[in-house]
């Protein structure tokens, strides 16, 4: 590691039709060091998203720390005000604990897979 913003972080996206869904692949880390990349990545994608859904898929995600936590309530209230629909999908068994024990789970709904995701939908 070569200690820079990010190197512990990565994502994919997947985008549906417009205005319909999109997937955040969140790989690696989310902490102090790298959870700026994820507002950056949810301000584009709330643009794409009139009345759609960003849905976070955080099976790979290896560790989330308070502020990327504190960051994944800033992305929701993002979505809130736009109107577009923020979840969950996936979560490592760790992050449901920290979910739980602050009691952010009522806010995040949480969904296995994608199509759980869409098929909520309607």
């Amino acid at each position: 590691m070569n200690g820079r913003p990010g190197d512990d972080l990565s994502f994919t996206v997947d985008l549906g039709a417009p205005g319909e869904w999109a997937v955040v692949r969140i790989r690696g880390e989310l902490d102090w060091n790298s959870a700026a990349m994820l507002t950056t990545m949810a301000e584009h994608l709330w643009d794409f998203l009139h009345d759609g859904c960003l849905v976070l898929d955080l099976a790979p995600m290896t560790f989330c720390d308070s502020t990327g936590l504190g960051t994944m309530i800033a992305v929701y209230k993002g979505c809130a005000t736009r109107n577009v629909r923020f979840v969950l999908m996936s979560p490592p068994p760790s992050l449901c604990r920290l979910l739980s024990v602050t009691g952010l789970a009522a806010f995040f709904p949480v969904y296995d897979t994608l199509a759980e995701v869409l098929a909520s939908r309607h």
